[in-house]
């Protein structure tokens, strides 16, 4: 099984109509593949599961499956608002064979710690497979703290890591004091990418990866202690972000990959808006006008 660690690409999730668009995420893995990212995580933020039924959350992991490039670590999202979905989903992932699930917090209503470690207690103790965590607070209203991750990898082995997308750097280095040692620790946020590898980070789960290497650069150049390198990188791929975080999410990232991969129109599922031509060309403009600057 390949390794988890380094670069894991959060894969949009291309539509068309009513139905996915396989086409399109032909086009995304091959460009995964040529930019040999570590991983692909479909159903996660950036492929928009909470919109999508669970009929069409497991169409979209088997297909992803099958497109699957060699020593590809494979993360699928299994995380439903809804206990009995989650496990659904998640028994049916081992049976396809993924190298581990991602679940993130319970979302919408407001939950203690207690009932957070309950949540993932009974979800835990019937996957038997490697989970990763999936702290995003500003989306779920619900922050994971370490201890409670701390205390669900005492009990149970198979907690593998926890991607952190809260943004907040304090907390990312406090997981990675509490639960570093114990458990993978990514990072969600491409623009905090370098200083939470120096912190000890594992890799990130990054957005920008759908239609730029810059993060598999950063990562790269990182692991091979070419630091001066690294912050050159990393001060474009923040810039990047910063570009992407203008538009409502996930936009970004789907309009990133329509102007420098797919070249085609698809869209994001029902009901997300996607950006118009012209705002879509723009976006890709401006993303090329950033990237030059490595050429200096």
């Amino acid at each position: 099984m390949p390794e988890l660690k380094g670069i894991i690409t959060p894969a949009v999730t291309p539509w068309k109509g009513d139905t996915i668009d396989y086409d399109a995420i032909d086009a995304l893995m091959d460009f995964l593949g040529k930019i040999s990212v570590s991983g692909v995580f479909p159903m996660g933020s950036s492929g928009a599961f909470p919109i999508i039924s669970v009929e069409q959350h497991v169409k979209v992991l088997e297909y992803f499956m099958d497109k699957k490039k060699p020593n590809m670590f494979f993360l699928g999202g299994i995380g439903r608002n809804s206990v009995d979905e989650t496990l659904t989903m998640g028994l049916y992932a081992k049976e396809l064979g993924v190298d581990a699930v991602s679940i993130v917090t319970p979302y919408y209503l407001r939950m203690s710690q207690e009932s957070i470690y309950r949540y993932y207690e009974r979800l835990l103790s019937q996957i038997d497979i490697p989970v990763l965590i999936y702290n995003i607070p500003q989306n779920t209203n619900n922050n994971i703290e370490p201890q409670t991750v701390l205390k669900l990898k005492k009990q149970f082995s198979h907690v593998a890591g926890i991607k952190d997308s809260s943004g907040n750097f304090s907390n990312f280095s406090t997981l990675i004091d509490v639960v570093g040692k114990e458990v993978r620790v990514f990072q969600g946020q491409d623009d905090l990418l370098l200083p939470s590898l120096a912190m000890g980070a594992a890799g990130g789960i990054n957005g920008t990866s759908n239609f730029c290497d810059l993060s598999v650069r950063v990562y790269n150049e990182f692991a091979n202690s070419n630091f001066a390198a690294a912050r050159k990188l990393q001060t474009v791929l923040s810039e990047l972000k910063k570009l992407t975080n203008s538009l409502d999410f996930p936009q970004g990232p789907m309009a990133g990959f329509i102007e420098m991969v797919y070249h085609k129109d698809t869209e994001s599922p029902f009901p997300l808006k996607d950006l118009e031509a012209e705002a879509r060309k723009n976006f890709g403009t401006k993303a090329r006008e950033i990237l030059k600057k490595l050429e200096t």
